[in-house]
């Protein structure tokens, strides 16, 4: 009987759990959904010399995510695949938030398929 209640116990905390997260998950799938719907061609060989015109546009996406605030986006690109993110550098005002610096590692993470090594988050100074 004990048993039973434990593993009923385990799957409801599951569900607790997901339900209380699910605007942040929803909230990321959004602004990365968004994200490639805006980035267009980035794919398709485009040239490097728009590439920061790319990053001034993740930036201004970012920075709409909930405390983010202002923010900056450096990408680095893999020298053999000039088109393929290699690592990325957020500086952003909510960089001081474990759920901002969770958030938008996560969003860079997914977008990109980097892993969350190459994403590096840093508080903006003005």
């Amino acid at each position: 009987m004990e048993n039973a209640e434990l593993k009923l116990k385990s799957k409801n905390s599951f569900r607790d759990f997901i339900s209380a997260r699910w605007a942040q998950v929803g909230g990321i799938l959004a602004v990365g959904i968004l994200l490639l719907l805006l980035s267009g061609g980035m794919g398709d060989g485009q040239a490097a010399e728009n590439l920061p015109a790319a990053e001034d546009r993740i930036a201004e996406i970012c920075s709409l995510m909930d405390g983010v605030g202002e923010c900056r986006v450096l990408m680095t690109y893999d020298p053999d695949s000039p088109d393929r993110v290699y690592a990325v550098l957020v500086l952003c005002e909510g960089a001081d938030s474990v759920s901002v610096r969770r958030d938008v590692t996560a969003l860079f993470c997914s977008l990109y398929g980097i892993g969350a090594n190459r994403v590096e988050i840093g508080k903006l100074n003005k």
